[in-house]
């Protein structure tokens, strides 16, 4: 398995590598550290950027890829370090595009909402560019995962996914949940109700019932790939749903699919990813893009022959 981590000086990059060093991967899996630095701009033009500094960004983040490589090479993982400037978000998905990455790892900065709507993130560009699964970590590990699906290519491919990183996640308990839209301008008893449990009798749709099948089939799957799940549906806001089963469940890792709506269509209606980037408090795995038949059959092989 090949997985890129984003490094920086931040303690968040530090969760995101003691992430992956908690975690059991496959068998030779190889890890490559990236960090970026981009030069100081000067907004007056008044003077160029001094080379004193750009050498101290250099030189600070490289002992940091040392210390952080040390840190999973301690853990058994083959272990690589790229530094460059430019992008931080630009050069970890070009590295991760040109050695066909299976994960990129990287922590939270925790933008407030203004800074990130006029700055813009890391997570937040992989999330929507990445050529492969994204975990932005809130934590240095996980012990529940929340698996959020709707039924979309994306999100029906995670459980294959996750089973193709043979131990990786595996012992973590997961409840699967799907969230059927609110078909009705407002209904007050529902919002009396606690995530997870059926609308009141006689307001149950087609759609609820429809993704409380999708939650029950992708939990038999996680199932039938070693893991210990449950299935619930419930009715309303999927944001709000998610981050409220997330909270009654006490997990510390969401994982959702992406729709990959594009910029304007994701300018106008918002994002679920997006959304959980903004709010949650737990970790968050976005899986991305359509799995092929030689991951589904290794995460078949990975069930029979654990890591």
């Amino acid at each position: 398995m090949r997985i890129v981590v984003g490094v920086d000086v931040s303690t968040s990059a530090e969760d995101a590598c003691r992430f992956v060093a908690s975690r059991r991967w496959p068998t030779g899996t190889a890890v490559e550290l990236v960090a970026a630095f981009e030069a100081p701009f000067d907004w007056t033009g008044l003077a160029s950027p001094g080379s004193d500094a750009v050498e101290s960004d250099r030189a600070t983040l490289e002992a940091i890829l040392q210390e952080r490589a040390a840190l999973l090479r301690n853990g058994g993982l083959a272990v690589t370090t790229t530094l460059e400037e430019g992008d931080p978000a630009a050069t970890i998905t070009r590295r991760a595009e040109q050695m066909y990455a299976q994960l990129i790892v990287v922590g939270s900065r925790r933008l407030g909402p203004i800074a990130a709507a006029v700055l813009g993130s890391v997570s937040a560009h992989l999330v929507d560019h990445a050529p492969c699964p994204v975990l932005v970590a809130r934590s240095p590990g996980a012990t529940r995962m929340l698996l959020a699906t709707d039924g979309t290519d994306s999100s029906r491919n995670i459980p294959y996914v996750l089973a193709s990183w043979g131990e990786a996640l595996r012992h973590l308990p997961v409840e699967v949940l799907s969230v059927a839209p609110q078909t009705r301008a407002f209904e007050p008893l529902h919002w009396l109700t606690p995530p997870g449990d059926a609308p009141v009798e006689g307001t149950l749709s087609q759609e609820y019932l429809q993704h409380e099948r999708i939650a029950d089939q992708v939990a038999d799957e996680m199932m039938d790939l070693g893991w210990h799940a449950a299935a619930v549906a419930s009715v309303g806001d999927t944001e709000r749903e998610i981050l409220a089963a997330a909270d009654m469940w006490r997990a510390d890792l969401i994982v959702t699919g992406s729709r990959g709506l594009g910029a304007i269509r994701r300018h106008l209606q918002g994002s679920v990813s997006h959304g959980l980037l903004m709010h949650s408090q737990s970790s968050l795995l976005v899986v991305r893009g359509v799995v092929p038949a030689p991951l589904r059959m290794a995460a078949a092989l990975s069930t029979a022959t654990p890591a």
